[in-house]
């Protein structure tokens, strides 16, 4: 196990990646997987954890980084959220033999309030971006232009959602703290205070006209899944889309999963929302000298790819790791 710490530094968020690394001389270049790593001080350091090697960092912010995330089409491309309410495109190039490497900043999206997830659409991920923030879930336009000059551009539409028309002074919907793509087209997203996901069709709701003023079109939604009701936010959702698959957390310790298969095409106007495929109950680990540990908050998910393991991160330090086993 490798550590890698920083005197005065709280890391938020972190993201992988693969770049070039050059050789020298006449040998090819190499793929290098990297992290990089930000937070409190909003500096971004990257780091080469096979050769634990920290290679240098720079400054996206002089407020706090909220996210990370590199775009999966080029690795070499980072993006930033910040508390100044701010998403900054970066090239962070490949590195050298030396770890001499060079940053360019490319573009800064400005927001209404802070990011707290961003997603590429997996049909485009070098012209569009969704983000999700305390104000609602934005699109913007990332299509870099010809010239190289950094350029500040504002949303290009608000996704709005059918339960913003149940608000009240009791109840805002707009914090979007979940977002994942399940499938090229379709969208899993969750807004704090509702008591379900919505699933909604990325390509029927962009193909739509947004309003003049507002530039809000409303999500084409597809199917809604139970979830459960609470009052604690940022319980990010996650997606193993290899697998039709959908996970939450919730502030008891359980994990509610959905597999997806078919979306009926009258399912969301049923006004039924589907079940969970099942929901994995809090294991109730017994801590020395304490006795058992109540069930925490579940604050994010991940699986592999082939969904054989279930990682789960909890507001306690504890973390809680579910295995597949094959029905026989």
């Amino acid at each position: 196990m490798k550590k890698y710490k920083v005197h005065g530094e709280e890391f938020f968020s972190l993201a992988w990646s693969i770049v070039l690394m050059s050789r020298g001389g006449k040998a090819s270049a190499q793929h290098c997987s990297i992290l990089a790593a930000g937070g409190k001080r909003g500096l971004v350091k990257l780091i080469h954890p096979r050769n634990n090697v920290a290679y240098g960092e720079f400054r996206a912010s002089r407020k706090a980084l909220s996210v990370l995330r590199f775009n999966p089409n080029k690795g070499n491309f980072l993006f930033t959220g910040s508390y100044d309410n701010k998403i900054t495109m970066w090239d962070i190039g490949g590195v050298d033999s030396q770890y001499n490497f060079k940053v360019v900043q490319l573009l800064m999206l400005e927001m209404s309030a802070t990011p707290l997830h961003i997603c590429f659409p997996p049909t485009s991920p070098s012209s569009h971006l969704l983000t999700a923030s305390e104000d609602g879930l934005h699109c913007y336009d990332t299509q870099l232009g010809t010239n190289n000059t950094t350029k500040s551009r504002s949303k290009e539409m608000e996704i709005t959602f059918p339960i913003y028309k149940k608000e009240d002074k009791d109840h805002d919907y707009h914090t979007i703290d979940g977002l994942s793509f399940l499938t090229d087209d379709i969208v899993a997203s969750k807004n704090y205070l509702h008591g379900c996901i919505y699933l909604w069709s990325w390509s029927k709701t962009k193909t739509q006209r947004p309003d003049k003023k507002s530039r809000a079109v409303c999500a084409v939604v597809l199917a809604e899944l139970q979830w459960t009701n609470t009052e604690i936010p940022y319980l990010a959702l996650n997606t193993c889309p290899g697998q039709a698959y959908i996970v939450c957390g919730d502030d008891k310790g359980r994990l509610w999963t959905y597999h997806v298969t078919n979306l009926q095409k009258n399912s969301f106007q049923s006004g039924k929302p589907i079940q969970p495929t099942e929901v994995l109950e809090w294991p109730t680990p017994v801590r020395k000298g304490v006795g058992q540990v109540e069930g925490p908050s579940i604050n994010s998910v991940a699986m592999d790819p082939e969904l054989q393991f279930l990682v789960a991160l909890s507001d306690k330090n504890m973390v809680i790791v579910w295995k597949r086993e094959k029905s026989t």
